[in-house]
């Protein structure tokens, strides 16, 4: 079941990896890397790439602040979810929303990401971007919807890599694709 990671920002906003004031994410924390993180080869900043790349991860955040919100409910459908992800990583996204229901939990608390925008692609078709996360959920749980107590499986992962790959279909990024590489550290 998916319950990691989260869009960065915070209370005040942040910088994001591209070097600009990232938007400000209600209930979500940036963190750091602990070093697992290459910061190598990071898209470019400036220029048609470095907008694309600003819009690719604002699409990264909202995507996560729509699962924040709707794995905290009981009501949610995640029909949300469209807005931000298609393929692979919407169909897990829902998934894992109606697993997490089924099985009466909620999220509670708040996960950590510190998303790097690795590459933007605008010659290929549709034009693509990779993020590269480093998303720890160690104060994310899953809880019991009722009494909030919580119900974390015993082999959850804290902190974990997290690759993304966004297609951009019209005028907007879509996530498709969420890899967790549970064999890196970060």
């Amino acid at each position: 079941m998916l319950l990691g990671g989260c869009a960065s920002g915070g209370s005040g906003g942040s910088t994001d990896r591209l070097g600009t004031s990232a938007p400000t994410v209600a209930g979500v924390t940036a963190v750091p890397p602990s070093g697992g993180s290459a910061n190598v080869g990071n898209a470019p900043t400036d220029g048609p790439e470095g907008a694309a790349a600003r819009s690719a991860l604002s699409t990264y955040q909202d995507w996560w602040q729509a699962q924040v919100e709707a794995f905290g409910r009981t009501d949610s459908d995640g029909s949300g979810f469209g807005t931000f992800a298609s393929g692979k990583a919407l169909t897990e996204a829902l998934v894992n929303l109606k697993q997490l229901h089924d099985a009466k939990l909620v999220m509670t608390g708040e996960p950590r990401s510190s998303a790097v925008v690795k590459s933007v692609d605008l010659t290929a078709d549709p034009n693509t971007a990779v993020i590269e996360d480093c998303l720890d959920v160690s104060g994310w749980h899953q809880a019991d919807a009722v009494t909030r107590a919580v119900k974390d499986p015993p082999d959850r992962l804290g902190r974990y890599v997290a690759t993304v790959s966004l297609r951009k279909f019209q005028t907007r990024w879509l996530i498709h694709e969420f890899k967790r590489e549970v064999g890196r550290t970060c």
